[in-house]
């Protein structure tokens, strides 16, 4: 595979760069790792989030698409940076090129459920109640399902056109297709571009119009009601949207200037910008930590009963220790 796109100038030539990027990049992945496992087992295991089953379902999926964001995206951009240049191979910069797609779009897409199933919650909370976990892991696995069927077709055309143009970019050390290299037809081109703007276009206006709405219909239900209702559920959902907008806004304004002004981007922005995209595969887990009462007092017993393991361990050793 060849280095296309930038040349070695263009990477990190400041070691004060390289240390704080290493830095947010090893945060995100033992982040991620260590949550999004935390999340898994608590929510499977020990039912220790006491939200709506449909709700705590949707959370499960974005939980194990964070942990492949993680595994095939940081972890592989963290290796280059330290080695300064590819070192995962072909196979992983194929992997990562798609997966890079899938996974944001997924996350989406699961954003996006999860606000409207709380809207309804807020709105029908007598239909909302019959709603199972099962009914949440069928609407996510049904995401998933459109997901790779709007993908299918920029699949079959990166491996028919574009697999020979995959390089390495030191811009943002990641793997793209680089298809200005290569004559490829005009449907490809065209569904790629409709397909990213109108996804990213119908996702984002869910997002805005479907926050509103909880956010007037939970104060219309605290005033009805007269009294302080828990919003734990209301307070997870719109933090996690939140999160959504503050990590791929700083891509979307940064490339708008780029294309639109021809504003020159220096490549520490461009790495500044993608490397903050990644706010969104770390978050969900400090979310639940801050909005759920029960999840909260589920890693406070678990740090109990670690710290109660390892004193009777340490006095184990002690006692068998020769003098």
């Amino acid at each position: 595979m060849q280095t296309l796109d930038t040349n070695r100038d263009q990477g990190i030539q400041d070691d004060t760069e390289r240390f704080s990027f290493v830095l947010w990049l090893l945060f995100v992945l033992i982040s991620s790792l260590i949550g999004d496992t935390v999340i898994l087992i608590a929510t499977c295991k020990y039912k220790a989030m006491s939200l709506p089953n449909i709700i705590v379902a949707i959370i499960q999926h974005m939980a194990v698409c964070d942990l492949l964001q993680s595994i095939f995206r940081v972890f592989p951009v963290l290796a280059a940076i330290l080695a300064d240049g590819l070192v995962l191979g072909k196979i992983m910069g194929h992997i990562q090129a798609n997966l890079m797609y899938i996974t944001s779009y997924y996350t989406m897409l699961l954003t996006c459920a999860l606000t409207t199933v709380k809207f309804v919650h807020l709105k029908y909370p007598f239909l909302a109640r019959a709603w199972s976990k099962n009914t949440g892991h069928i609407m996510s696995f049904a995401m998933l399902g459109v997901v790779l069927v709007a993908y299918c077709p920029i699949l079959i055309g990166n491996i028919l056109y574009l697999r020979d143009t995959l390089g390495f970019s030191f811009l943002t050390y990641e793997c793209y297709y680089f298809d200005q290299l290569t004559e490829i037809p005009s449907w490809f081109r065209n569904y790629s571009l409709i397909f990213l703007a109108a996804l990213q276009l119908i996702c984002n206006t869910i997002l805005v119009v479907a926050s509103i709405l909880i956010l007037l219909l939970a104060k219309k239900v605290r005033s009805t009601m007269g009294r302080r209702r828990r919003l734990e559920g209301t307070i997870t959902v719109l933090l996690t949207v939140a999160v959504q907008f503050l990590s791929f806004l700083p891509t979307l304004v940064t490339y708008a200037i780029w294309l639109i002004m021809g504003v020159h981007i220096s490549g520490k922005l461009w790495r500044a910008v993608a490397y903050a995209a990644f706010l969104n595969i770390v978050a969900n887990f400090y979310i639940y930590c801050y909005t759920s009462r029960s999840f909260r007092e589920f890693l406070k017993s678990k740090i109990s009963e670690a710290r109660s393991f390892l004193r009777v361990g340490h006095c184990i050793l002690n006692k068998i220790r020769p003098d």
